[in-house]
């Protein structure tokens, strides 16, 4: 019964999500979804033949609004990651790293989605968005009482603010669309649970968050998106921090995960890792963030969770 709450909860907050959304953006957090639900179920079950759910959803898509709305593109992509996980059910399942591994469509998406036509056009509209939350801040600044020096301090830091997401938003886009879709591609597990619950077909399989590890290519992307940036190309600077900004989020939380597994090696209980690492993360979010990217970095060589001696066994 929980279970059912859990998932009925989830699609609940989705649709409030995407109600706040403009449209078109806005039906994302709902089908995004539901199509990657969709496609795991039927790759599991049926296996490559699966893999018509992205082919169909990229066909009417694109008779529907065409090959320029950049929003539609994600619906079969993200299809197309649910697939890939859905072919990987068997056999127990891949782990987390593997799992986050399976989001490469997306991130090959964000990488190539500055190149669209309407790329421009999309920095704008949300540029002017988020220019009209800062006007309607002020009017509700000045409804509770901000006047005079206060009122203009606030116009001021909201103005700096501004010039400065100017700048960075067309860099920095892909990226955080990215982390959105992840973040529907992992609700989407969640529906694809709930409903092979319903049809009592066998649960999903579960990865343990602390032998999450990225696989090799991963570090092939992060070298490629320094290898842009270092070449100082102005029209493939978005491109080149996409690829750099998104593998050092999978090795920061990679070297989250060494941290996590070597203290509980030691009897650390749970909860206090949590606590620990929470406080780290608000304390010393830039020193945090550069230390966890290195300590998973680090991983790919020294693989620290394989040099820990085993309780009772052999030394290594």
């Amino acid at each position: 019964m929980g279970f059912v709450f859990r998932a009925l909860l989830l699609l609940a907050l989705l649709t409030l999500c995407a109600m706040s959304t403009p449209l078109p953006w806005g039906s994302l957090w709902v089908v995004v979804p539901i199509a990657v639900a969709v496609a795991l179920l039927l790759c599991w079950r049926w296996g490559p033949w699966g893999v018509l759910v992205p082919v169909a959803l990229l066909s009417a898509t694109m008779i529907a609004v065409g090959p320029y709305a950049a929003w539609s593109w994600w619906i079969p992509v993200a299809a197309l990651t649910g697939c890939w996980m859905g072919l990987r059910e068997e056999g127990g399942g891949p782990g987390a790293g593997q799992r986050a591994w399976m989001l490469l469509p997306l991130l090959l998406l964000a990488a190539g989605l500055p190149w669209a036509f309407s790329y421009p056009e999309l920095v704008a509209r949300l540029d002017g968005f988020l220019k009209q939350g800062d006007g309607n801040l002020v009017q509700i600044s000045q409804q509770i009482g901000y006047q005079g020096e206060r009122l203009r301090g606030l116009q001021a830091a909201l103005q700096e603010s501004a010039a400065l997401r100017s700048r960075s938003l067309p860099i920095v886009l892909p990226s955080l669309l990215f982390l959105w879709m992840a973040l529907l591609v992992v609700a989407g597990r969640d529906v694809s649970a709930w409903l092979a619950d319903r049809l009592r077909w066998p649960a999903l399989s579960r990865a343990r968050f602390v032998e999450w590890r990225l696989p090799d290519g991963a570090l092939w992307l992060l070298i490629g998106g320094l290898g842009l940036l270092l070449g100082d190309l102005k029209s493939w600077a978005p491109t080149a921090w996409t690829l750099l900004i998104v593998p050092a989020l999978g090795y920061c939380v990679q070297g989250i995960a060494v941290v996590e597994s070597l203290l509980l090696l030691r009897g650390v209980p749970p909860p206090i890792i949590a606590l620990t690492l929470l406080f780290v993360f608000v304390m010393a979010l830039p020193v945090f963030i550069v230390t966890t990217v290195c300590v998973g970095l680090s991983d790919i060589w020294l693989d620290y969770r394989r040099l820990e001696a085993i309780p009772g066994g052999d030394a290594p």
